[in-house]
């Protein structure tokens, strides 16, 4: 049976990489956001940017993972996933 990505997995992944958390963490000092998390989402990914090349790395090992995971090609594999992408993806900073 293939293990299922979370979105939580996705997520975690470049908040401990670049922010050294998680969703847990972020949670525990954000207790307002844990009642409706989609009414904080912006705020959320606001604070917790990063940098294009972040972003870059991140979105690598999102699409190796699926690929792995789900044992398809890459094509595929980003094709499937467009939609997880924009809610999973971290912000990139703006250097403006």
């Amino acid at each position: 049976m293939k293990a299922k990505i979370t979105e939580e997995e996705a997520i975690n992944w470049w908040l401990e990489k670049y922010h050294n958390t998680n969703l847990a963490k972020v949670m525990e000092s954000h207790p307002e956001w844990r009642d409706n998390p989609p009414s904080h989402a912006r705020e959320f990914y606001r604070e917790y940017e990063v940098t294009q090349e972040q972003h870059d790395e991140w979105h690598e090992w999102f699409i190796a993972l699926v690929m792995k995971r789900y044992r398809i090609g890459r094509k595929l594999a980003e094709r499937r996933t467009c939609f997880d992408y924009l809610n999973i993806s971290p912000s990139i900073k703006n250097n403006g």
